[in-house]
């Protein structure tokens, strides 16, 4: 089979591999769609933690596919059944998972992180992936490509959960990257009063306000803190995401904040460079819930694929290039470039 491989050169390229073979407890599904993010640029760089030089690992966490040898005994996954891969495999007995942490598992394996992952024409389904819930029946109808969203809106939907955002609320997005647009997405979906979007991109400010920010920032135009008190009559945010991985924005956000407000940090920053001032004054007399989230598990991707079963036509605007596996080296690279939002490997 055609797979594209990262090296133990700290590359990527293609290579003909032997078709997986299941053994019992074990499944094969043929590959339909995966899409590239930036944990994905990030191995190609040859900077994850997990493709370390002398790696040989096929990538790819956002998989989606068909069914095609099941050894697995379980009759849900009959051959042709169309399943998104839940990526993250909880050993749900150590102290996290007990707690319902199952995306910080102290033992965590993963579908394109620690074992071969969707950019492959066929991938190998361990059993423990089987037996913990990991493989998701996709609902009669999604397009197969649409659904290679599942992953990404499963972390924004775990980003967005505590903080209980509601129609009452004024929401700031800070970055207009994919998971900013999704988190703008199901704001608008469920309601939320007023969303304002901010971001350095002029492009990237438009496309937020075609896709329904109610008010759209440049943060190099002044004070992002002070933007934001202004376009709310002083009262600031009720919530704030903060999707953009520059360590100044975090600061912004809890300056940025209404009375109670609730932030979740969703973006990481580079490694070294996560120690930021905040004005913990603020946290404390404005009564500031600061939240972090990362991953998510699979309860969180059975929500996405509920959601995206439901509103389809909401989110498939965010894929703008599609590129069949042959062609896996020009999708990283438009995927690179920056130009697109989702770009996604196909089957062809």
């Amino acid at each position: 089979m055609l797979a594209y491989e990262f090296h133990t050169d700290s590359t990527l390229r293609f290579i003909e591999a032997p078709d997986p073979g299941p053994g019992p407890g074990e499944l094969v599904v043929t590959m339909a769609s995966n899409g590239i993010c930036g944990t994905d640029l990030k191995i190609a760089r040859g900077e994850h933690r997990f493709f370390p030089p002398g790696t040989s690992r096929i990538p790819g966490h956002e998989a989606i596919g068909i069914v095609t040898d099941n050894r697995s005994g379980d009759e849900r996954y009959a051959p042709g059944t169309a399943v998104a891969l839940a990526p993250n495999i909880s050993c749900n007995t150590c102290r996290p998972c007990r707690r319902g942490f199952q995306n910080l598992c102290e033992n965590y394996e993963a579908f394109g992180l620690t074992f071969n992952g969707g950019f492959a024409e066929k991938i190998l389904v361990p059993a423990s992936a089987i037996t913990n819930g990991n493989l998701l029946p996709i609902p009669q109808g999604l397009d197969l490509t649409v659904a290679a969203l599942t992953e990404p809106i499963a972390a924004v939907l775990r980003g967005l959960r505590p903080l209980n955002i509601t129609s009452d609320d004024t929401l700031l997005i800070c970055g207009a990257g994919p998971i900013g647009l999704i988190a703008l997405l199901i704001a608008n979906h469920r309601g939320v009063g007023k969303v304002i979007v901010s971001q350095t991109s002029a492009p990237r400010r438009e496309l937020a306000a075609k896709l329904g920010a109610d008010v759209t920032l440049d943060p190099r135009a002044g004070d992002l803190a002070e933007q934001v008190l202004e376009v709310t009559d002083g009262a600031g945010a009720d919530a704030t995401v903060v999707a953009t991985p520059k360590g100044t924005v975090f600061g912004d956000a809890v300056r940025a904040s209404a009375v109670g407000g609730r932030i979740n940090f969703f973006a990481g920053l580079p490694s070294g460079g996560g120690e930021i001032p905040l004005d913990a004054n603020l946290i404390h007399y404005r009564e500031l819930v600061v939240t972090g989230s990362t991953a998510n598990n699979n309860a969180d991707c059975r929500e996405a694929l509920d959601l995206l079963a439901s509103a389809p036509g909401l989110f498939s605007p965010l894929i703008t290039a599609t590129f069949p596996l042959n062609k896996a080296d020009e999708a990283f690279e438009a995927a690179r470039a920056g130009e697109h939002l989702k770009v996604v490997v196909t089957d062809g």
